[in-house]
């Protein structure tokens, strides 16, 4: 890597740091204050509140902070003089920001990939602690089709991966052929294992002189593969907080069962094209900014800059918002303007060649 492009990615990351620490001990600061009353009693609880308080906020400070950091760098440049000596010395305005592009890039896609894992759970552990003190929470009644069957839960711990009280009606043809009470069942990531079964079988043809119902125990049985609790959970409680590994298992468990998976689509669309916002605004932001100082008001201009900034997230965050709530179609309110703005910034980077 050459000289001027090392010091560039360190200036970009000095200032990058700061940012993202002020933004995130601001959120911090603003939730707690605001949600006093509700903290958890416990120290531990409390510590775990605040940690889980500021990755929930990096969904919001990260983004920012990428494409702040680039502008506070490039007018600290432009001030000192510094930009316009690289144009001097023959460096092209592609080579410049070539490398913040890559580390807000590459810090984004890094998000993306947190966003697989239950990182992406930390804002729903948050409010669990707030309401229930504790991290999980224990679901209860629900009921819900899965193929030809039908399931009630009475008590469902996501986290936990098990269930209590589960009753499964089995039905063909819209007749009810067996009903199956279980007391309590896991799940292995694969399907679910359900112990202390009882079963009745109905008969096909109900009349005096054939076969009546037959009743069966067994200590186990294994069924509803795929059926994970994390997607039963989502869809009974309409929640739109997925990672983009549960949301994918969600799509293809419900996609044929008469559930509305546009939600779901939303949320993952936005854990995947919503962070790429950043690095494309860096790209952008960046063909705008004056070459020198002396025609311009700096501090004016790096106001509107941030202005801009602020205006076009807020625009993409409630177009995902209404995409979330089904307002608009998650393509429409999430994918395309990615889509624009990618289109707009590869414009500009064949225009500055």
């Amino acid at each position: 890597m050459k000289l001027y492009s090392r010091y560039i990615g360190y200036v970009y990351l000095k200032y990058l740091f700061i940012l993202f620490i002020a933004l995130e001990l601001f959120y911090v600061g603003i939730d707690v204050l605001t949600n006093l009353k509700d903290l958890p009693q416990s120290a531990n609880l409390q510590l775990l509140y605040l940690g889980f308080t500021a990755l929930s906020a990096i969904g919001y400070t990260l983004p920012l902070s990428l494409i702040f950091a680039m502008i506070i760098t490039k007018f600290n440049m432009i001030r000192s003089n510094e930009l316009i000596s690289f144009y001097s010395l023959g460096i092209s305005r592609n080579a410049i920001i070539k490398v913040p592009f890559f580390i807000a890039l590459a810090i984004s896609l890094l998000y993306i990939y947190l966003n697989s894992t239950p990182f992406a759970y930390v804002n729903e552990y948050k409010n669990n602690l707030s309401s229930f003190n504790a991290v999980g929470k224990v679901s209860s009644g629900m009921f819900l089709k899965y193929g030809d069957k039908y399931i009630y839960v009475k008590e469902l711990n996501s986290l936990a991966n098990a269930a209590k009280d589960i009753k499964i009606f089995y039905l063909k043809n819209g007749d009810l052929t067996k009903l199956t009470d279980v007391k309590t069942a896991t799940y292995n990531a694969k399907k679910w294992t359900f112990y202390d079964v009882n079963s009745t079988t109905i008969p096909s043809n109900l009349a005096i002189g054939n076969d009546g119902l037959k009743y069966e125990f067994s200590t186990k049985f294994e069924d509803l593969a795929g059926f994970d609790p994390t997607s039963i959970e989502k869809i009974y409680d309409s929640s739109n907080i997925y990672s983009i590994k549960d949301a994918l298992n969600s799509i293809k468990t419900f996609k044929n069962q008469g559930v509305n998976i546009d939600g779901i689509k939303a949320n993952l669309y936005s854990l995947i094209f919503t962070p790429l916002f950043a690095p494309l605004m860096v790209l952008i932001l960046y063909y705008y900014l004056p070459a020198s100082g002396r025609f311009f008001n700096l501090a004016l201009l790096s106001f509107g800059f941030f202005i801009v900034t602020l205006s076009l997230w807020g625009v993409l965050f409630v177009m995902t918002r209404f995409a979330l709530s089904g307002v608009i179609i998650p393509e429409v309110g999430i994918i395309l303007p990615i889509i624009l703005l990618f289109c707009y910034a590869c414009y500009l980077v064949l225009k500055h060649r």
